[in-house]
Order: structure tokens, then C-alpha cells, then sequence
């Protein structure tokens, strides 16, 4: 602090200063005149003084804004506006790269489906495969068997004939016989075949019937006729019973020419078939 701001101080200090009332002060007025004065002055110039001091202080603490805070604030505002650009950069990458992830995971779930679909084919198969492969196995086990009594072997079957007169039966009988024997009555598939049964020399039934829809002819397993080896005109479904629903093999014709549609009551002899 300078002399001039002590001394104003001071003076403000004898101002405030309780007046000693033991005491008896004579004043001169001029004098008293010129001191008021004096206080008045020093008092303006002591606020003069503060506020300069404040206005100093707020100065020093007061933000610049002039030109070079505004050039500051430009720096600023361009920094966070490439900022920006890079962070949606950035953010555009990531949203392509993310999209480029999902194709290529979309495509490898196909895949794996369709390695999925292959499998299960391929186990498919093999199941298939295994069980044929023990279905030939046990063909072959029953190959390598002699043939039971009374039963003859042609190709992949065995047959049983029967051959005495007395026992002869009705179609539904035969088939009933057969049935009981683990077997069931022929089916004809091959022209080998039905010169085999023709060679036996007997009327016989077999295992074709068109009894649940007239001229609809279907083998005892259910499938549907698909060759015959009929002797002409049959079938002809002839009097007087106009109800011929079974077929034998007759031995008075020729071998490819040989079946005969009967009624299913007639008693014939019969063969069954076992396929091994």
C-alpha cells in the first residue's frame, strides 16, 4: 500500500475514533472547514481508489474474449467437427462390417443345413443298405437249408405241393392251409416260374383272386396283376354260377397258356409258397 492510501487510513481512523469526552477541544473553523474538506477529498479518492483496484482484479480474472479467444474457439468447434466425422466413419465401417457378418453367417447356416439334409440321406441309406444286407444274409442262411419234408426248391422259393386226391379243398381252404404252414398260396412272377408250376402236372389253385372287385385280379399279398398266362377265352366269368372269382393252373394246356378263373368253392389240390 503507498504513503497517499496509509495517510487516508489514518485519517479514517481518527474519524471513527470514539472522541475522548474528558477532554475539552477548542476548533478553529477555519481550520474545521478546511479539515471537512480534506475528508471529503480523501474519502472520493480512497473510492477512486477500491474501485480502480476492483477494476484491476476483474481484469486479471475476467475470460479474454477478444480476437484471439474467438480464433481459439474456431480451432474448437473445427476439432469437434472432425471428431465427428471420424466417429461416423467409424461407425459406417462397423455397421458394413456387421452386415458382411450376418451374409456370411446366413450362408454358413445354409450350408449347414444342407450338409445336415446329406447326412441324414446318407444315414438313410445306410440303414436301407444294412437291411438289405441282412435280409440276404438270412436268404442266404435259408439257401444253404435243405428243404423241409414234403417242400421242393425252384430259384429263391420253396413249394409246397398237394398231392393226394382226397385232400383237395376250396380256394378260401387252400389259402388257409398255406397260411398255417408259414407260407401263403403262389404268386407267379416270371414265365420260369409258371413253367415250373405247369410242370407239376396237377390242377391247382394259386394265390389270384378278383373277388372284391369283379375283373380287378390282385395276388394274395395285394398287389395287382400285371401279366397273365390265360388260356383263351379266359377269364370268362362262365354259367351257371357267373361268379368265377378264383384261378387254378390247368395241365391240359399249354405251359404260357394255362390259368382258368373257377368258382372259389370248386375242391382242387393246391401250392403254397415260401420265399427265402
Amino acid at each position: 500500500m503507498d504513503r497517499k492510501h496509509s495517510k487516508l487510513l489514518e485519517m479514517s481512523e481518527d474519524i471513527y475514533a470514539e472522541p475522548d469526552m474528558t477532554k475539552k477541544v477548542k476548533f478553529n473553523r477555519g481550520e474545521m472547514k478546511e479539515r471537512i474538506v480534506d475528508i471529503y477529498v480523501s474519502a472520493d479518492t480512497l473510492r477512486d481508489g477500491e474501485t480502480s483496484t476492483k477494476r484491476e482484479e476483474t481484469a486479471d480474472t475476467a475470460p479474454n474474449n477478444g480476437p484471439g479467444d474467438q480464433h481459439s474457439d474456431r480451432n474448437v468447434s473445427k476439432n469437434s467437427s472432425a471428431e465427428r466425422d471420424q466417429l461416423e466413419t467409424k461407425y459406417n465401417n462397423l455397421t458394413k462390417e456387421k452386415d458382411q457378418l450376418q451374409a456370411s453367417y446366413n450362408n454358413l447356416t445354409q450350408k449347414r443345413d444342407q450338409l445336415q439334409t446329406r447326412y441324414n440321406n446318407l444315414t438313410n441309406e445306410r440303414d436301407q443298405l444294412q437291411t438289405e444286407k441282412a435280409f440276404l444274409k438270412m436268404r442266404l442262411t435259408n439257401l444253404k437249408r435243405t428243404c423241409p419234408e414234403g417242400w421242393q426248391k425252384f430259384e429263391s422259393s420253396w413249394y409246397f405241393l398237394s398231392t393226394e386226391t382226397k385232400k383237395t379243398k376250396t380256394w378260401k381252404e387252400s389259402r388257409e392251409d398255406c397260411l398255417e404252414r408259414g407260407a401263403d398260396l403262389v404268386i407267379i412272377n416270371s414265365d420260369k416260374e409258371q413253367t415250373f408250376l405247369f410242370n407239376l402236372n396237377k390242377r391247382l389253385w394259386i394265390g389270384l383272386t378278383d373277388s372284391d372287385i369283379e375283373g380287378t385280379w390282385k395276388w394274395v399279398d395285394g398287389t395287382p396283376l400285371i401279366t397273365g398266362y390265360w388260356y383263351y377265352p379266359q377269364p370268362d366269368n362262365a354259367v351257371p354260377t357267373q361268379n368265377e372269382d378264383c384261378v387254378e393252373i390247368r395241365n391240359d394246356q399249354l405251359p404260357l397258356k394255362a390259368w382258368n378263373d373257377l368258382s372259389c368253392d370248386s375242391q382242387l389240390n393246391w401250392i403254397c409258397e415260401k420265399a427265402f
